[in-house]
């Protein structure tokens, strides 16, 4: 099921921007550059998260048909882009449905920026979690001026939160609508 919607998706898009969509599984040498870029990212938010964090949580994550899993794109054997899906289970979480699919560590190098690659990360992974049997699909952001981008995606926004000494914006993507 999601080796075909790999195979689908490396025909249509990456293919065509000479990229290469994968698991992180089959490339776990990735995994150093993610943890930087999502470190980065977020340890402005969080205090408390460390680079060994990153890197333990992605671990978790070299899957090929169950969640967490996590997909790379990946420009020759150089990550440019990566996005995961997997389970909530933060305390502060406890009020969404158990089985809710969350979707996490959207990222696109800066130098890739700009070319569609983020945009069709956030579309395959809603039909993967279709594929899951999910009808809504979970993520948070603690950036407001992401907001705007998710929006015009077809994010709702759920509520902002407090979390881990800041607020986040939750959102969803509804996904019985087909883009």
């Amino acid at each position: 099921m999601i080796k075909q919607a790999i195979q689908r998706e490396n025909e249509d898009f990456f293919f065509s921007h000479s990229l290469r969509l994968d698991l992180l599984k089959n490339c776990p040498q990735a995994i150093p550059t993610l943890a930087q870029w999502i470190y980065e990212e977020w340890h402005p938010y969080d205090a408390s998260l460390t680079k060994e964090k990153v890197v333990h949580s992605f671990k978790t994550r070299l899957n090929a048909d169950i969640i967490p899993i996590t997909f790379v794109v990946l420009s020759g054997d150089l990550p440019i882009g990566v996005i995961s899906l997997k389970k909530e289970t933060a305390p502060e979480f406890a009020d969404f449905p158990e089985n809710a699919l969350w979707m996490s560590s959207l990222q696109v190098a800066p130098e890739a920026r700009n070319q569609g690659i983020g945009q069709e990360l956030l579309k395959f992974s809603q039909t993967i979690a279709r594929q899951f049997g999910q009808e809504n699909l979970y993520f948070y952001t603690s950036n407001p001026e992401n907001v705007k981008w998710y929006l015009k995606r077809g994010a709702q926004v759920i509520e902002k939160r407090p979390f881990r000494n800041h607020t986040i914006i939750i959102m969803s993507f509804p996904l019985k609508e087909v883009f």
